[in-house]
């Protein structure tokens, strides 16, 4: 499959994303943009709680769940704007012309979308390659598992790899969307996955950017055009996430995290230019935090922990408004209060939502100043400085500066450094694992937050070098005819583009770019799946029953049987738990003449055929399973096939 042939599937992972959240947005009355760039957070809700009610509904996972709950919560959006107190569309900045006020926006997000999707196109490659790498055994696996059982919920996906043991929560809305797209487009999971990848990496995420920074600055045509390449001029995200992990819920999750973030904000009256009423911020609120939280718990917490800034901003602003306002100790009580409780809230959150201590690994790898400087350059774990980019991002600081009710944003992004540079410069601690330890104390992850603020903050520096420009520009044609005064801040725009594109897209972004391509690229000794075992793989429907179980080894890319193939592995993840049968198979297949326990767990288990990858490993490990290697000679097992190295083998032994 090629890109033109995938651009049907992707086409439709944008409309998944963005077509229920839109018909939510535009009834709660927010303007076009506004309404496109918050929907995908408004759909991953819709995706995530339908999919954790349909099984109790007693009805099979597809997009019907989706539609009915969106079909329920449109009814009631509409409903509460049919109350008189329902506030109207705010007047925010006068929007006297589409193409003038929401027209740059738009273009951002297309210029945004093509930046980003040709980033993610040349990473990928082709639309079936896949990431290879540790995690992604459960995530395509995942997808599979989810159309098999018709059931997407958090609540029981891990039933694929726990066994005999009961299932646990795991944010599985990146696998609801992903299986979505498998079933409307009829697309493999690969080639899903990859469309996902796009639509979020390419449209949610500046969208997401684009929505936060309209509420932090009314901003210049030319600054929202240039916007749409500063936005995808950030190699820590989501470039990096799909390289390391691969982690395709935390891309997801951090996201829609600048959405979120303003917000809660306006919730809190900490944003300069709303646009939308406090009232329909906190029913936005409530549609759309769900959604970041069952993507990825990470996300979440990242939200959380970067809005306590603007909580700050706002307690401070709240007592100093009381002061001036000669108010009585009662509310100066009342105030103290809330922000009390917000703290205790957060407090517990912090200490219940992260990892266990014994999953939260990651050491250093470096040292704390270098961290702080890579930061501070946008350069994470050596890569080239974004230079243009780190200028940006420190004029929008004295932007922020200039304007106390931004100083949360500049507080936000200080705390993202602070939080990056203890994962990635300081030794493992208890201290450290109080601090990041909600990140797995890992500094990929901690890295992917410093765009979060980050690109928001570029814009700002962006808008502050073309302020005087703009004035300029409108000063000297405000007698011009009204076609020339309309299209030359537009015409500025289009310079900013062509400038800043090659000033921001080649050292560290080739860089990212590179490093990325490399992890998805398939060859003789690729990490996860060489090119003859993915050969092997792709022939297995030829070679098995479709209800064939085969034995493998995870550890060495055969349980990818299952996502790619459509059959039945004994693993669906390389952590997955060993049922008491699947663990006599894995050790003593071989040994079914002279164990008659070996035919009992084959009976129980299904298997009927070995697929042996050899023994390197994805991780460099080496985790045996003698039970089902070296078969050669054995004449429990025949070759049904094999490619170089790769073999299968039917199991015999048993009558």
């Amino acid at each position: 499959m090629d890109w033109l042939g995938a651009l049907p599937a992707i086409l439709i992972a944008l409309a998944l994303l963005i077509v229920p959240g839109l018909a939510i947005s535009l009834t709660l009355r927010l303007r076009l943009f506004d309404a496109v760039a918050v929907a995908p957070l408004v759909t991953v809700t819709l995706v995530s709680v339908s999919a954790i009610a349909a099984p109790f509904a007693g009805i099979a996972w597809s997009i019907l769940p989706v539609l009915v709950l969106t079909v329920l919560v449109l009814a009631a959006c509409y409903g509460i704007t049919r109350f008189s107190w329902y506030p109207a569309r705010s007047a925010g900045s006068a929007e006297h012309s589409f193409l003038r006020h929401q027209g740059p926006w738009f273009a951002a997000a297309a210029a945004a979308f093509l930046l980003i999707g040709w980033q993610v196109v040349h990473v990928i490659g082709a639309p079936e390659n896949f990431s290879q790498t540790f995690d992604n055994n459960f995530h395509l696996n995942a997808v599979r598992y989810i159309l098999d059982t018709g059931n997407a919920s958090s609540l029981t996906l891990t039933s694929m790899t726990t066994a005999d043991q009961p299932a646990y929560f795991y944010p599985a809305a990146w696998h609801g969307i992903v299986s979505l797209i498998v079933q409307l487009s009829g697309v493999p999971v690969t080639a899903a996955t990859s469309a996902a990848i796009i639509a979020v990496s390419a449209a949610v995420w500046p969208l997401s950017v684009l929505f936060a920074v309209r509420r932090l600055a009314n901003l210049a045509p030319a600054a929202v055009l240039g916007a749409g390449i500063v936005v995808g001029s950030f190699s820590a995200f989501p470039i990096l996430l799909l390289d390391f992990g691969v982690l395709y819920p935390n891309v997801l999750s951090l996201s829609m995290v600048p959405a979120a973030l303003v917000i809660l904000a306006g919730i809190m009256r900490q944003v300069p230019h709303p646009g939308i009423p406090v009232f329909t911020l906190i029913l936005l609120a409530m549609l759309t935090v769900p959604g970041v939280a069952v993507s990825h718990p990470n996300g979440v917490m990242t939200l959380f922990a970067l809005a306590v800034p603007a909580v700050v901003s706002a307690y401070v602003r709240g007592i100093m408004s009381l002061h001036r306002s000669g108010a009585s100790w009662s509310r100066y009580l009342l105030a103290t209060l809330a922000a009390a409780a917000a703290a205790g809230v957060f407090l517990v959150m912090w200490k219940l939502i992260r990892p266990p201590k014994e999953a939260a690994v990651w050491n250093r790898v470096e040292t704390a100043p270098q961290a702080f400087g890579e930061a501070l350059l946008n350069a994470p774990f050596g890569r080239p400085a974004a230079v243009v980019i780190s200028i940006l991002v420190l004029l929008g600081l004295i932007y922020c500066f200039r304007r106390p009710r931004l100083l949360w944003v500049a507080g936000a992004y200080l705390l993202s450094i602070w939080l990056f540079a203890v994962a990635a410069g300081y030794p493992i601690s208890d201290n450290r694992m109080f601090v990041t330890g909600v990140w797995y104390n890992d500094p990929y992850r901690l890295a992917a937050i410093l765009p979060i603020v980050g690109a928001p903050l570029a814009i700002l520096g962006l808008q502050l070098i073309l302020e005087p420009a703009d004035r300029w520009v409108r000063a000297r044609l405000s007698g011009a005819a009204g076609p020339v005064a309309a299209a030359a801040p537009f015409a500025l725009g289009l310079a900013v583009v062509l400038v800043l594109l090659p000033l921001t897209q080649r050292a560290s972004m080739d860089t990212a770019v590179a490093s990325a391509r490399g992890v998805y690229a398939v060859t003789d000794d690729s990490a996860l799946v060489s090119t003859d075992e993915l050969e092997l793989i792709r022939q297995l429907p030829e070679l098995t029953e479709p209800d064939a179980v085969i034995a493998v080894n995870p550890w060495t890319g055969g349980a990818l049987a299952y996502a790619i193939a459509d059959r039945d592995t004994t693993y669906k993840h390389t952590l997955s738990n060993t049922s008491p049968e699947a663990a006599v198979v894995d050790n003593n297949l071989k040994n079914a003449d002279s164990m008659p326990e070996v035919c009992d767990a084959v009976e129980a288990t299904g298997v009927d055929y070995v697929l042996d990858f050899g023994t390197r490993e994805v991780h460099g490990g080496d985790h045996r399973y003698p039970g089902i290697e070296e078969l050669d000679a054995d004449p429990d097992f025949e070759k049904v096939a094999s490619v170089g190295e790769a073999s299968l083998y039917k199991f015999v032994g048993c009558p």
